[in-house]
């Protein structure tokens, strides 16, 4: 049986009306403050400010103080913020010199603003000056006092335990729904205390490691905790046995590479905020404590031994871990294939198709996001003409809208990364119906798990093996036929498979050296080959 992926890359295709270059996906945290990742920044949500008061409208004066009662220069403080509590925009007044002012409508407003300092070793220092609650019938003074803040901290019993980030998000409740106001993203960060109630909240996550290094820890706590209102002492304190303990191993994918970590807990509000720590070189194990009960989203920067994270692979899941307790994890654990996609044949005029490419058994990747990964992506009809194609594999926006028929999607992906040897094809083909255009289809595979690979995801020589197969997306219970090929797909060998729970089973023979390729087909649905998926030793 030869190897459908030979057909690498697809030919070209006559051009036809196309979408413009479009963004691709982006993953959580990508933009980067130091070692905090931001999804999205509430004073982002703010309107053009005005000069001059209309009518309905007074002048709201604010002055700062720091935290030593002295008024803070305007490098220092340069913006005051009102917020208001119907749900409105925010309304941005200019600080100089410690004072601002400007014209906003009656009502009641959040007053806030941060005064910022840097240490002469290069520590920021961020000192949020908050008041929950201002109402504005008339021209009015309000002064927010930097004296009365307090750090921002989070401390643990261990021993040799120390911060590497601590950050926090205020939210009230604005126009009916929490909504994150302000962000404290300093090194070292101050708030000034507001009365607890239902209306206000104070989110606080942290990474503590062995002597808050950046890498190289044994050890990181992974803490979130949120408080009703601004406490006095907005210190969190917490027991090593109050949390999950996970031993967490970090798998390489047969070359010399490193690997970052981000973790975020999952907030009522609508931010996010992911704490940055390096793994180092692969493979590795650590114990990771998460506070438990709560859902965590973390994700596995993976790139070569130089560790710099400019272009890299990453995997990303969510975690919940519901009791404290010892759990175990591993990340970066083969095969590395696709995972359910996506149709939509008439997106805003479009076709949308997506498919993700480097999936684990349990963690996910974006569609188009790894920079090693070539390929193409095309949609024919049942006369074998294109319809749509796409010069990136698993990702393609743009062409006229697919008609009403029978088609076929193919994805064609080559890849080469220094740090790895795996995944270096995919080739994969969906039949797929297109009855509504504006309904999505759902691009269903067939998901690998390999047990008994190690650290390097190999597998041992000439041991008897099994493959679980999980169904992502599928909908049918056709049982899968499976191949194996021990020569990068020049020939396969079919491999006997059962039913097992909510899956399938596979069992064949590793060889003595080399690679093991798979192939799955389910029957009239998809046909999928992945050159490399694990190697032996």
């Amino acid at each position: 049986m030869a190897l459908p992926a030979n057909a690498l890359p697809a030919e070209s295709a006559p051009a036809r009306k196309a979408r413009g270059p479009v963004p691709l996906p982006k993953a959580n945290g990508t933009f980067q403050h130091g070692r905090v990742g931001i999804s999205s920044n509430p004073e982002a949500r703010t309107r053009r400010p005005h000069k001059v008061a209309a009518a309905g409208e007074r002048v709201l004066k604010v002055n700062l103080l720091d935290r030593d009662g002295e008024t803070p220069s305007t490098e220092r403080g340069p913006i005051a913020f009102a917020w208001p509590l119907n749900g409105d925009d925010g309304i941005p007044l200019e600080v100089v010199n410690g004072h601002a002012e400007g014209p906003v409508p009656d009502g009641d407003y959040i007053v806030d603003s941060r005064i910022h300092d840097t240490a002469p070793n290069g520590r920021s220092t961020s000192v949020l000056l908050y008041k929950p609650k201002v109402s504005v019938s008339a021209d009015t003074t309000v002064t927010l006092d930097g004296r009365t803040a307090r750090p921002v901290r989070v401390e643990s019993d261990r021993a040799g335990a120390a911060s590497l980030s601590t950050v926090a998000a205020i939210s009230q409740r604005l126009g009916g729904r929490y909504r994150a106001v302000a962000l404290l993203l300093g090194d070292d960060n101050y708030v000034t205390p507001a009365a607890p109630g239902d209306d206000l909240q104070l989110d606080i996550t942290a990474q503590l490691t062995k002597g808050g290094a950046a890498e190289g820890s044994p050890y990181v706590y992974n803490i979130s905790s949120s408080l009703k209102g601004i406490p006095a002492d907005p210190t969190v304190r917490v027991r090593t046995a109050d949390l999950a303990e996970v031993r967490t191993r970090h798998a390489s994918s047969g070359g010399r590479s490193c690997a970052n970590r981000q973790s975020f807990p999952v907030w009522a509000t609508n931010v996010e905020l992911s704490l940055n720590n390096k793994v180092g070189a692969l493979p590795a194990e650590r114990t990771e404590y998460f506070t438990p009960g709560m859902d965590w989203g973390v994700d596995s920067s993976i790139v070569d031994a130089s560790c710099v994270f400019e272009q890299r692979d990453y995997l990303m899941r969510k975690e919940r871990f519901p009791h404290p307790g010892q759990y175990a994890r591993t990340w970066g654990q083969g095969p590395f294939g696709p995972g359910q996609g996506t149709f939509t044949p008439n997106s805003d005029g479009q076709n949308l198709i997506q498919v993700p490419l480097m999936n684990s058994a349990d963690a996910e990747t974006l569609v188009a996001s790894s920079p090693f990964t070539q390929g193409d992506t095309k949609l024919t009809d049942a006369s074998g003409s294109v319809v749509a194609l796409s010069g990136i594999p698993g990702y393609l926006d743009g062409w006229e809208p697919a008609k009403p028929g029978k088609y076929t999607l193919t994805v064609n992906a080559k890849r080469s990364a220094s740090w790895s040897d795996l995944s270096s094809q995919q080739h994969i083909t969906w039949n797929v119906k297109v009855t509504d255009q504006k309904a999505t289809l759902p691009l269903g595979v067939v998901r690998y798990k390999v047990p008994g690979l190690d650290a390097g995801n190999r597998a041992p020589a000439n041991s008897l093996q099994t493959v679980n197969l999980t169904p992502d997306g599928l909908t049918t219970g056709t049982t899968p036929k499976v191949w194996t090929s021990t020569d990068d797909g020049t020939t396969w060998k079919p491999a006997p498979v059962i039913k097992d729970g909510t899956g399938w089973k596979a069992a064949f023979r590793n060889p003595a050296k080399g690679y093991v390729s798979l192939r799955t087909q389910v029957n009239g649905i998809v046909d999928q080959t992945l050159i490399r998926a694990y190697g032996v030793r």
